[in-house]
């Protein structure tokens, strides 16, 4: 067995130096094992420093499969297998054989007759900006679902902490029931107080509730766009209205803003059945928690947006209560008034926007107090001259909602009588709209806001003079305006005319979508 190490090396110095050369044998050696016979002997006679190197590559012997286990011990060159790895398969390692190029040419793969499909291309590409805007929409979807899911829940625990933080002994139906005389010091003793009041509260009795969302039926942005929930308790036939209202960024709180109790509406108190969607709630204005601007009015009116309506079912059941059956008076009433609004909105269609943006105009000029009511005859001149109202038809609308407000009227609720409204499936866009342009809810818009979010790029499947007639700049800017800014009851006679002139809600909410990009 060969144990001797033999190492030669070669020197060939500059200017034709002869060559020395210099071997080192080791006796030795360590014992190592036995050699395998695939491995050659080491020979670093053959190795040189040379600038010009042997472009010859190590081959594998055999079987290619053995490359892992001969790897650590070198392999050996065959005589049988003169060409290396790349000469047999150049695809292998994607470059050419060291033999037909030069060592200074750079590597290059072979030139391919592949040419793309730009056909495909775009095809694809357009396919994964709609899946990402999909998929954007419905994230932005999900976040505004848990987002409002998040602001009832904070109004419903705020609203049980009130109802349930007024202990029993500081009810004031305990001063009412003392029949004893006492001193004005001492009104009433703890021998004197009652353990229950008709009118405490357990957490079961505050679980049998139902709760709804409403908005303010006012021409004021400030006054429309409050978040108002309200809750109706089945125990004693009260409910009580809060306002989710936001301090800054950070800081958000749900208030009172109608005291629990009990209130009527046609001689009775108000019931399960009355509560659902597009109904009114009609309020009076002398309570403690109203802003100043709504004591002015002669009433509040509350107009119901959502209902949980399998909630509704439940305590119908549990109650027994039926629903409300409308009297004939009443019945009659509300088959006059959408006969009039059907016939003021089929004379409105192709000039309904602009009939009423002149009309909101007009009306708010005869408003000198700002407190939305004008007289009878101003009302009757405006109505039949902008809207072609007939004086049988004014009569009798004035006999059904102008009678309960004495010799002045609210005219934004003439307007609504009249012409109608949209349904609440437009309003809660609009109103998402507008809270956009205005997220302080100042009830104005400004002009600049206006042209930097509207986009009037869109395909909104309109003849021409219609697309032209509906555009919210031409409308507003053609006028003469003097002022920059716009307000609310003129952005929202925009949009009611809007919809008078389209009849889809689908379409009609996509118009809002696409032009303010929600």
């Amino acid at each position: 067995m060969d144990r001797a190490l033999n190492v030669t090396r070669t020197f060939t110095p500059q200017g034709g130096v002869s060559s020395q050369r210099q071997t080192l044998s080791q006796k030795n050696a360590p014992s190592r094992g036995p050699r395998p016979k695939e491995v050659p002997m080491l020979e670093l006679e053959r190795l040189g420093d040379r600038e010009v190197e042997d472009g010859a590559f190590i081959t594998v012997a055999g079987n290619p499969s053995s490359l892992l286990s001969a790897m650590s011990w070198g392999t050996a060159a065959s005589a049988h297998q003169p060409q290396n790895m790349s000469e047999r398969n150049p695809s292998l390692f994607g470059y050419q054989s060291p033999h037909s190029s030069c060592r200074g040419q750079p590597l290059s793969r072979p030139p391919s007759n592949h040419q793309p499909n730009m056909e495909t291309l775009y095809i694809d590409e357009h396919s994964q900006t709609q899946t990402y805007t999909i998929h954007t929409r419905s994230r932005k979807l999900e976040a505004e679902g848990l987002t409002v899911e998040k602001r009832k829940q904070a109004v419903i625990e705020q609203m049980m902490v009130d109802q349930l933080s007024r202990a029993v002994i500081s009810d004031p139906e305990q001063n009412t029931a003392n029949q004893f005389d006492v001193s004005a010091r001492h009104r009433r003793t703890l021998h004197h107080t009652m353990v229950k009041t008709q009118k405490s509260l357990t957490e079961n009795l505050l679980s049998h509730k139902l709760c709804f969302h409403a908005r303010i039926l006012s021409r004021c942005g400030r006054e429309a766009c409050r978040e108002l929930t309200g809750f109706f308790f089945t125990c004693d036939h009260t409910l009580t209205v809060y306002e989710y209202r936001s301090f800054g960024k950070n800081r958000c709180s749900a208030l009172p803003f109608i005291a629990r109790g009990v209130y009527r509406t046609r001689g009775r108190p108000y019931c399960l059945a009355d509560l659902s969607r597009g109904t009114d709630l009609r309020f009076s204005t002398d309570m403690p928690h109203l802003p100043e601007s709504l004591r002015q009015r002669p009433y509040l009116t509350l107009r119901v947006t959502d209902v949980d309506e399998e909630t509704k079912g439940t305590l119908l059941a549990q109650s027994g209560e039926r629903e409300y059956c409308l009297s004939e008076e009443e019945i009659n009433d509300q088959k006059t008034l959408r006969a009039v609004q059907v016939a003021v909105r089929d004379r409105l269609r192709g000039r309904a926007i602009s009939t009423l943006i002149s009309l909101g105009r007009r009306l708010k000029s005869l408003d000198t107090k700002n407190n939305s009511l004008i007289g009878k005859d101003e009302l009757r001149e405006c109505l039949m001259e902008e809207l072609s109202l007939t004086k049988q038809d004014f009569d009798a609308v004035w006999r059904i909602v102008g009678q309960q407000g004495g010799p002045l009227v609210d005219y934004a609720e003439m307007m609504r009588a009249v012409t109608g409204e949209m349904s609440e499936i437009r309003k809660a866009i609009f109103i998402k709209v507008y809270v956009k342009l205005d997220p302080n809810k100042t009830g104005y818009v400004s002009l600049i806001d206006i042209e930097k979010f509207y986009s009037a790029k869109v395909n909104l499947h309109l003849e021409h003079d219609m697309e032209a007639k509906i555009d919210i700049l031409s409308c507003i800017q053609d006028t003469g305006r003097v002022t920059k800014d716009v307000s609310y009851a003129e952005f929202e006679d925009y949009y009611e005319g809007l919809s008078i002139e389209i009849s889809s809600d689908q379409e009609y909410i996509n118009i809002l979508k696409s032009t303010w990009s929600i």
